[in-house]
């Protein structure tokens, strides 16, 4: 197996040992240079690939077209693995030979402590409780996706026009392909959330971005799924009900053209 790691701004592989990376590893490295560099490990072969662009889904499709392992664990900068990891992963495929793709488990630190657990029963996953899982969860058969032409969307997540939804665009696309993905018990390690590249809060665009996002995975029931996220989004805002609804129904309207938010608010449009 190989780990894809999606980073930026690394200067020699070294990021693999403070993740724990205990196997091959493949590191899409976003930068001011273009590079590539091999460094043979004890724990396996480090492939850093350093590009001048942006854009997170950019930069797993180029750690994807690198890639060479049967089973593929995508991957963030700031997740620490079990030293048992490769084992258990490659174990959880072994077990589930029918699983194209498996969602594992991942425990949430903020400011050294865990907040949140989270591992699920063995069960195999459909389209209505698969989307809210993060891409660092996610391991996949790479056969499985050569086969069906599968990538991340490029113009949603961190750097790019739509701050987020690489993760759940790459999923509705495995659905629709036709793989079978299940959730599995095992935790691959802690996930630090103390700080983010690209998340600056709940407001106007976050919810314009929202709705672009349902736009594209629900193009017929994108309202519907709309009013469903905005009555029981949860995170802190101050966005009311209705004001939620308002900038998430504006950017399903947007989404039907791609319309950023900032082309959006320059077109005379609120």
């Amino acid at each position: 197996m190989q780990v894809l790691v999606a980073t930026m701004h690394q200067t020699d592989t070294s990021l693999a040992e403070r993740m724990n990376i205990r196997c091959d590893a493949v590191l899409a490295n976003q930068a001011d240079r273009e590079e590539i560099v091999c460094v043979d490990t004890p724990h396996g072969m480090r492939k850093m690939i350093t590009t001048a662009t942006r854009g997170v889904g950019l930069n797993r499709n180029v750690a994807l077209l690198a890639a060479e392992a049967e089973i593929l664990l995508l991957a963030d900068d700031d997740v620490v693995y079990n030293d048992d990891m490769p084992a258990a992963v490659t174990a959880a495929f072994a077990a589930l030979p029918q699983a194209d793709v498996i969602v594992f488990g991942m425990d949430i630190s903020k400011n050294g402590e865990i907040t949140q657990r989270r591992a699920k029963t063995v069960r195999r996953l459909r389209l209505h409780n698969a989307m809210r899982y993060g891409t660092y969860r996610i391991a996949v058969r790479r056969r499985a996706l050569l086969d069906h032409n599968i990538t991340f969307h490029q113009s949603f997540g961190g750097g790019c026009p739509f701050s987020a939804g690489e993760d759940s665009l790459f999923l509705k696309a495995c659905f629709d392909s036709g793989l079978t993905v299940y959730a599995h018990t095992y935790v691959l390690g802690v996930c630090s959330k103390d700080t983010s590249t690209w998340f600056r809060g709940c407001d106007d665009k976050y919810f314009y971005d929202k709705g672009v996002l349902m736009r594209k995975l629900f193009p017929r029931t994108a309202y519907l799924m709309t009013l469903y996220f905005g009555i029981r989004f949860k995170l802190p805002t101050d966005h009311g009900v209705l004001q939620r609804l308002r900038w998430m129904y504006r950017g399903v309207r947007g989404g039907r053209r791609m319309l950023p938010f900032a082309d959006y608010i320059a077109g005379g449009r609120s």
